[in-house]
């Protein structure tokens, strides 16, 4: 049998120009010259872009005076007033996380890097609306002093108002930060800033907060405990010490005192206006023997020094659409030293 004869013709084979490669032809060889690092670098996290540096400037001010609005007078006391720092665990705690607050976006605003478990805008954010839960504890868990609740003042309400500013700015500060816990956050410089700023701020004002509590009047020794009795209306105490209710006045509620019957609080009502309730009250009670010296008034609130059978004092507050709350406070006249 014949073998065929070869074709003739002659096939294509690619055939590279000069140097090159052709683009359809592979090499196994590996490459000899690395990538740059630049180009496979992964950047370095960073906190998220503010999207209003207007608002996080707004977050540092409420801040601000939510930490000032502390030592304003939250509650008041028949013969003074009891500011926010020293009427119990909550007044420091709230300073406290507002610095908090304000370091964070001042660090931030000078290019510090801080990191938390997530976005510190957030954190503030978290800051401010757990002040605002603290404010209405402290409105209605009011702190007691010898067995007698303190009467809030106004001023809590406007730490309230600023607790509620913080919050909601912060939410507006970065409105593109999303709730994404970071692991291992703690372990580059920004997160050991941030740890040793949570740490301070926790340590401030759990410590202070216990030391500050207000706390009912410790007796000397061998002074029987004074032990006050609610009494609805007017109490026994003011008849024995000549204590008039003025015309217009309602006595809604005072304290007798078991074993110191020359101590008695009484609570008084009026619809009168502030001046006009305290002149009243100054005329009542010189006519029936009390020496009256009037204190320095305030837009809110009067009050008076009396003394004749005890020494005390009286404050008249009021409040808009409220009727005028008289508080009336009577203690033993301290002898004088020899």
């Amino acid at each position: 049998m014949a073998e065929p004869e070869p074709d003739p013709s002659p096939r294509a084979q690619p055939v590279g120009v000069g140097a090159a490669r052709a683009m359809w032809e592979t090499s196994d060889e590996p490459l000899t010259e690395p990538i740059p690092r630049e180009a496979i670098a992964v950047p370095a996290d960073t906190s998220p872009h503010v999207d209003r540096p207007v608002a996080e400037l707004a977050v540092g001010l409420f801040a601000l005076l939510l930490a000032l609005s502390v030592f304003l007078p939250w509650y008041h006391n028949v013969v003074g007033t009891v500011s926010g720092w020293s009427s119990g665990t909550w007044g420091p705690i709230v300073f406290f996380a507002a610095l908090t607050a304000l370091a964070i976006v001042g660090l931030r605003r000078a290019g510090i890097a801080i990191d938390f478990p997530v976005e510190p805008t957030l954190v503030i954010e978290i800051i401010g609306w757990v002040c605002v839960v603290a404010l209405i504890l402290k409105r209605y868990r009011v702190p007691q002093v010898a067995g007698i609740k303190l009467p809030t003042d106004g001023w809590i309400f406007a730490s309230l108002v600023c607790a509620l500013g913080l919050a909601v700015t912060a939410g507006w500060a970065s409105s593109n930060a999303p709730f994404v816990v970071r692991k291992a956050w703690f372990r580059d410089p920004a997160g050991r800033l941030g740890t040793a700023v949570i740490a301070v701020a926790l340590a401030g004002g759990l410590g202070f907060g216990f030391a500050n509590a207000v706390s009912a009047p410790t007796s000397s020794a061998g002074t029987p405990t004074v032990i006050p009795q609610l009494v609805r209306g007017v109490p026994k105490c003011a008849g024995k010490l000549h204590i008039p209710t003025p015309q217009g006045y309602t006595a809604t509620q005072g304290y007798d005192f078991k074993n110191q019957p020359t101590n008695c609080v009484v609570y008084y009502t009026t619809s009168l206006k502030l001046d006009t309730a305290l002149s009243r009250m100054v005329s009542t009670l010189r006519a029936s023997g009390w020496t009256v010296t009037q204190g320095r008034p305030t837009p809110i609130s009067r009050t008076l020094a009396i003394s004749g059978r005890g020494c005390g004092a009286v404050q008249l507050i009021t409040q808009a659409g409220r009727p005028t709350t008289v508080y009336l406070n009577v203690l033993p006249c301290p002898k004088p030293s020899k």
